[in-house]
């Protein structure tokens, strides 16, 4: 474990965990669409691009959404920003024109922005990738010889980032473009800020993004230094969002029901009060009531005595 995990530990996510096991959702091996075979009964290419596993990225989600609809608008809204909202392209540059002549057969045909399918293992989630993932494709080693699979791993490296709001040096696993784009950002701050959460990819950088923005929120920085707060206040301004939204940014869709289930929870057993609560209340009204009845009495009591001419002086009485 490395020490920016050690850091976000004792960010009582742990409490939030539950058994809900993980949300998987497999898509059909063959899906066939009415006139798009030829005469050759194969499958038009076009129709095999637009098939491409991509295309599908709400619906392998579709378990998840069912959980999202229930949880606070402040979750809805960074889940749209980090499972729906496209990401940039990182391993492929996609073509601006709409469409393309064949140079040969002059045929024109739409040109399709298709994905490099990439893949995104367990270990992006402990370090900053910078949204780069693992590139599956095919290699041909010889002319006659049948491509073979191929992965292409980013080079990953330790290193040493420091974060300005929070005062902090982590030390943590990052690819070449991660850095480049730290720099170019001037700064992780800027950088985790700037970026949705579609392009940080790691929920390791999504945690400590959700704990800058609650220390902007709630100007929990530079305690010891009043103009410094200021000044960086003054600076990341621009990226503070309301502290109901700040606590549900970066959770996991696990995390995020386990949080809900606890609030809820808590919000239930705060309207439960003990019965002796409201007895002792009723018995303080009512001891209430018989002082202000019995005062009263005493008054009206001592008004009719005062008109009667046949009653005897108190000073009479106690001689």
């Amino acid at each position: 474990m490395n020490k920016i995990s050690k850091l976000l530990k004792n960010d009582n996510l742990d409490a939030w965990s539950s058994k809900l096991g993980t949300f998987q959702l497999g898509l059909p091996t063959q899906v066939k669409i009415q006139g798009s075979e030829n005469k050759m009964g194969s499958v038009n290419p076009g129709v095999k691009a637009l098939l491409h596993p991509a295309r599908f990225k709400r619906i392998l989600n579709v378990r998840d959404l069912k959980h999202v609809e229930k949880l606070p608008v402040g979750y809805q809204k960074f889940y749209k920003e980090w499972r729906e909202r496209e990401p940039e392209p990182v391993h492929w540059i996609p073509r601006q024109e709409k469409w393309e002549r064949n140079a040969e057969t002059g045929e024109v045909k739409p040109v399709q922005n298709i994905p490099i399918p990439t893949k995104y293992p367990h270990q992006v989630h402990d370090g900053l990738w910078g949204g780069e993932g693992v590139v599956q494709g095919l290699v041909k080693k010889a002319k006659y010889r049948s491509p073979v699979p191929r992965f292409w791993v980013p080079k990953l490296q330790e290193s040493v980032v420091y974060s300005e709001i929070l005062d902090k040096y982590m030390e943590i696993v990052v690819t070449e473009r991660a850095l480049r784009l730290i720099d170019e950002n001037f700064g992780l701050d800027n950088y985790l800020l700037k970026t949705p959460a579609c392009d940080i990819q790691s929920l390791t950088a999504l945690k400590l993004k959700r704990r800058i923005l609650l220390a902007l929120a709630n100007k929990d920085f530079s305690h010891g230094d009043v103009k410094r707060q200021e000044e960086l206040y003054e600076k990341y301004k621009q990226y503070v969002v309301p502290r109901e939204e700040a606590e549900w940014y970066g959770l996991s869709v696990k995390e995020a029901v386990a949080r809900f289930n606890v609030l809820e929870k808590n919000a239930k057993a705060a309207e439960i009060k003990p019965l002796k609560y409201q007895l002792r209340l009723d018995l303080l009204q009512s001891l209430d009531q018989v002082t202000v009845t019995s005062a009263k009495e005493e008054k009206s009591s001592s008004w009719m005595s005062k008109l009667n001419p046949f009653s005897k002086p108190e000073n009479a009485e106690k001689s």
